[in-house]
């Protein structure tokens, strides 16, 4: 009888957790949706106190972390969810990566959405994430490499004028003679130009709009 009696209040107490938890994560999602991030995070919180290891609880945690620009924990908040592998593991593995972008990890932002797509080759936003992602980096590698082309015709140049510098004066006095052979209508062309470049609106470069890697939920 007392086994009975024993078993039926762990029983009700089971069911009296179960139902406070699920209060306290329709509580958190109000407080979500109302963009109360911060009061929502303490309905997560607090189920997590006494069940760490609820993974929706983990998941929406890091989605308030996410969107209080709390990166750091919401990676930690993510990874945790997505090791638990139930049914929020690949959107955790999708909004790791999100956090690890926006806190400038791009190399793990890769890892992150590379495995949320081995979890489900169908997610086209993750794919498109991680193409941007890859696109920015072959862009900065060539902008690098056009930098470094740049640095080093410079350097060619430097060494030109260098040479040229030690000319004799006889082999530099010619140049100088032909250049004080300018005459007057000339000088004037050169200034004429000089002004209407200077008064040439520039032209205005058009910047692609950079694609949003965050993701609504």
């Amino acid at each position: 009888m007392r086994k009975i009696c024993l078993f039926l209040l762990v029983l009700f107490s089971c069911a009296a957790l179960q139902a406070g938890v699920r209060g306290q994560l329709r509580q958190g999602g109000e407080f979500y949706k109302d963009q109360k991030y911060g009061s929502a995070l303490n309905s997560y919180n607090e189920i997590l106190k006494t069940d760490p290891n609820n993974q929706r609880a983990l998941f929406n945690a890091g989605n308030a972390y996410y969107r209080l620009n709390e990166y750091t924990q919401a990676q930690d908040a993510y990874k945790k969810a997505a090791q638990l592998q139930g049914d929020y593991a690949q959107s955790a593995l999708y909004n790791l990566g999100n956090a690890y972008y926006r806190a400038g990890n791009k190399e793990q932002a890769i890892a992150a959405y590379k495995e949320a797509i081995l979890k489900d080759p169908q997610d086209k936003e993750a794919i498109h994430n991680l193409q941007l992602i890859l696109q920015q980096e072959q862009q900065n590698n060539e902008n690098q490499n056009n930098s470094d082309n740049q640095d080093q015709n410079s350097g060619n140049q430097s060494q030109q004028n260098q040479d040229d510098k030690g000319q004799s004066s006889q082999q530099r006095q010619p140049q100088q003679d032909q250049q004080n052979q300018l005459d007057k209508s000339a000088a004037d062309r050169v200034m004429s130009m000089a002004k209407e470049n200077e008064y040439r609106p520039s032209a205005s470069s058009n910047r692609a709009q950079e694609s949003n890697v965050e993701k609504d939920w």
